[in-house]
């Protein structure tokens, strides 16, 4: 009834459902909901009155954002758990998933304040019994589930299969069918493309996805990673005539975080990271982009498959980080060492997440991929694997402590199963790829 009665009372807030039913789709209304009480959450702080009546209010319209908003959510969530998914819910959810971050302000000091009266004393038209710390107290409980129901929609699109099911509805709608024309047509200008020419073609693919603008406006760059752009080289690669975008060297830059050259001739995409970048991004983005993305893809499939056939030891680098098995290590791994006992125990701040993301990404690439895959498909063993690779990280130098107490700090779970993480941790020293990882931290 509480509730109810904050409701029908925030004036502020009548007009919400009426403008989220004109808007253009389901998605962009919930993100419109959770973008606005954002706003009205940050600007209360910010608001020239003291009038109780007014503050009052404005908490009693956040309180109905925030209620309509998990009532759709909650819809929104039901229909990603059943892989039916359009659109992705675009937000930054390091933000909008810390409770404190609601809870943070003046809100809750002012309607402790003004609560010695009941709201009909500060506003005329309100007639029920409520007071200030009503509304705060429904205030805090909706926007602390909405963090927990935002919680579930991340993790929910963190699931591989999901992305790929959503990836593959994209493609239908924007990829190209005559790719494998195109890409005939690219090697007639040849007459028999060795190495060095399909790495001419992979750079001009590149290049081609770089015009679409879709890294242009996002994804931050230092100077430094601009300078190592060698942009004369690059030109070299391509034709005289060809024309190129007038910031070719900041673009590249951008490119290579997510693609890399290997051995010199072959330029592997890091799907894993693409992904990321497309699910945190995906608002900022057009058919455009995902048409000049898929384009990319299939192109660089295309050509490595001709590689192959020239320099088979170029096969180990083909369908990396591809299927759904290997997104489901490399999610996993990335997010159990960006959390908080990674950093307590690391002997050396330059492995902070970026490195992280590298080094999981390289390590399922290498010739190791079959053996991880294979620990990985077995449900019961996928724990041992990450205590392996932990073990080895420790005996690497990444980080440095006793098993136990890494495993204790990651884990904080019982004894026996911090034990039991231990004794794997252990046993990675014996694995087959320990030495890979030994070897990759001191190159």
């Amino acid at each position: 009834m509480v509730l109810q009665n904050v409701l029908n009372g925030s004036c502020l807030a009548r007009g919400l459902e009426t403008q989220a039913s004109r808007s253009t789709g389901f998605r962009t209304s919930l993100r419109q909901l959770i973008s606005h009480l954002d706003e009205s959450q940050q600007a209360y702080d910010k608001i020239a009155v003291d009038d109780p009546g007014t503050k009052c209010l404005f908490v009693a319209s956040m309180v109905k954002w925030a209620h309509l908003a998990n009532f759709r959510l909650l819809d929104y969530l039901e229909k990603i758990n059943k892989g039916d998914c359009e659109e992705v819910l675009a937000l930054d959810y390091a933000k909008l998933c810390n409770k404190n971050y609601w809870l943070r302000g003046r809100k809750k000091s002012d309607m402790m304040a003004f609560s010695d009266k009941p709201l009909k004393d500060y506003l005329e038209f309100w007639h029920s019994d409520e007071t200030s710390w009503d509304i705060y107290q429904l205030y805090e409980s909706n926007v602390c589930e909405l963090a927990d129901n935002l919680k579930k929609v991340k993790s929910t699109f963190e699931k591989p299969e999901l992305y790929e099911k959503f990836m593959q509805q994209m493609k239908v709608a924007y990829a190209d069918p005559d790719i494998d024309y195109e890409y005939e047509q690219m090697k007639e200008a040849y007459v028999e493309p060795c190495t060095e020419d399909y790495l001419t073609m992979q750079v001009k693919a590149c290049v081609d996805f770089l015009k679409s603008g879709m890294l242009n406006n996002i994804l931050s760059i230092s100077n430094e990673e601009i300078d190592k752009v060698d942009e004369e080289k690059l030109r070299k690669l391509l034709d005289p005539d060809y024309k190129t975008p007038d910031n070719l060297k900041k673009l590249w830059a951008k490119l290579k975080k997510f693609i890399e050259l290997k051995e010199n001739v072959m330029l592997v995409p890091k799907r894993g990271l693409i992904r990321k970048h497309v699910l945190k991004h995906f608002d900022e983005l057009n058919g455009d982009h995902f048409s000049a993305l898929f384009r990319l893809e299939k192109l660089l499939t295309l050509m490595h498959q001709d590689m192959v056939k020239l320099k088979p030891e170029l096969a180990k680098y083909l369908n990396k980080v591809e299927d759904a098995n290997t997104f489901g290590i490399v999610n996993s791994l990335t997010r159990l060492m960006q959390q908080a006992w990674f950093k307590e125990f690391r002997t050396d701040k330059k492995y902070d997440a970026a490195w992280i993301e590298k080094f999981v990404s390289d390590l399922l690439a290498s010739e190791y991929q079959q053996e991880l895959l294979t620990i990985w498909q077995v449900a019961k063993k996928r724990q041992n694997l990450k205590s392996y690779i932990i073990g080895c990280l420790n005996k690497a130098g990444v980080i440095k402590g006793s098993n136990l107490g890494i495993a204790t700090a990651l884990l904080n779970g019982s004894i026996k199963e911090n034990t039991n993480f231990a004794n794997y941790m252990g046993r990675g020293k014996k694995m087959v790829f320990c030495d890979w990882i030994c070897n990759y931290v001191k190159d």
